[in-house]
């Protein structure tokens, strides 16, 4: 007996050190890979000092007003990297990332609306960006500059609700748009660090199926696979389910040039019974009308070939826009 207990004493110090090596060796492996990507493919901006940690902006283009492009929970800049481009030929347009998304570094704060609404503001200050701006909100975005305009309206002279999320939707949808946290994300943010999900391809398998450019597909790897995005899609996520559970409706923004992009195509079919979809759809429809009404001076067009991504499907709608609003 004494010698079993001493081959399964010897096993498991075994198995332990191999366990130990390899996850130091995944994390050797994942620190070369980020290092290796960011060499090949460094930012399209440049990093400004917000409170101690920096953040990524990528202006270009010239002229003003300035639009400035918030995207949805979990997305870094480049993965409008190609509409970017396009509307830069416009005016200046500023793409950038918000804390620990993207090229920018994680900080250890709150990810809700109002907290990006302030690191926005302090960005645009410390970039010394002070120029009239049209705001441009994508998903979840659209929600961040309704936030941005309440504290800050002082220079915005237009905005772009691009299929945005409402600030009621998770308890006005007949599915909420909220939930528990996703377990595939918590298992993937805990095996990001030790270099597994990059070696699983999943996340490089996504953007090869995107409509992306190639070299808009070269960044989105890159920013993909740092070691800290999921962590920071994770929080961001679980904080966004509580801004879109208010127990009131977005305040209004008075005769501020308005349009709002709402999705036409149907989602895809998830196994949801067809009465289903058309109470969401309606649903959906009801709180765009209302995002549309928040000022006097808003209008609604319907994307009818789009799904969520209208900036990906109907991209033409979004620069169309956009060329109205800075006229």
């Amino acid at each position: 007996m004494a010698l079993v207990l001493r081959i399964l004493k010897w096993l498991l110090v075994s198995v332990a050190g191999i366990v130990v090596v390899a996850l130091i060796a995944g994390l050797v492996y994942q620190e070369i890979s980020e290092s290796r990507d960011l060499e090949r493919y460094p930012l399209p901006g440049r990093m400004v000092d917000v409170d101690g940690r920096l953040m990524h902006i990528d202006c270009i283009g010239e002229g003003s007003p300035t639009v400035i492009l918030e995207l949805g929970v979990g997305s870094a800049s480049v993965s409008w990297y190609d509409i970017h481009r396009r509307l830069s030929e416009i005016t200046t347009t500023c793409a950038y990332d918000r804390a620990g998304l993207g090229y920018s570094e994680p900080i250890d704060q709150p990810k809700r609306a109002t907290a990006i609404a302030e690191r926005l503001h302090k960005l645009l200050r410390n970039a010394e960006i002070d120029d009239e701006l049209v705001l441009v909100g994508w998903s979840a975005g659209g929600v961040y500059v309704r936030e941005f305009f309440q504290r800050y309206p002082e220079n915005v002279r237009g905005m772009l609700l691009v299929d945005s999320s409402h600030e009621q939707q998770a308890n006005r949808m007949p599915q909420t748009s909220g939930g528990g946290a996703d377990p595939a994300l918590e298992i993937a943010k805990q095996l990001a660090p030790f270099g597994l999900v990059r070696l699983s391809g999943i996340l490089r398998q996504r953007v090869a199926s995107s409509r992306a450019s190639d070299d808009a597909k070269a960044y989105l790897n890159v920013t993909y696979h740092l070691s800290h995005v999921l962590d920071t899609v994770s929080e961001e996520s679980a904080a966004f389910n509580l801004d879109i559970d208010a127990d009131h409706p977005p305040s209004p923004i008075g005769d501020l040039p308005l349009i709002v992009l709402t999705q036409g195509a149907p989602d895809e079919d998830s196994g949801t019974s067809r009465e289903q979809l058309q109470q969401e759809r309606d649903a959906r429809m009801r709180l765009q009308r209302e995002l549309a009404a928040l000022s006097t001076s808003g209008k609604q067009i319907i994307a009818e070939e789009s799904g969520h991504n209208i900036h990906a499907d109907q991209p033409q709608l979004v620069i169309d826009a956009v060329k109205e609003l800075v006229r």
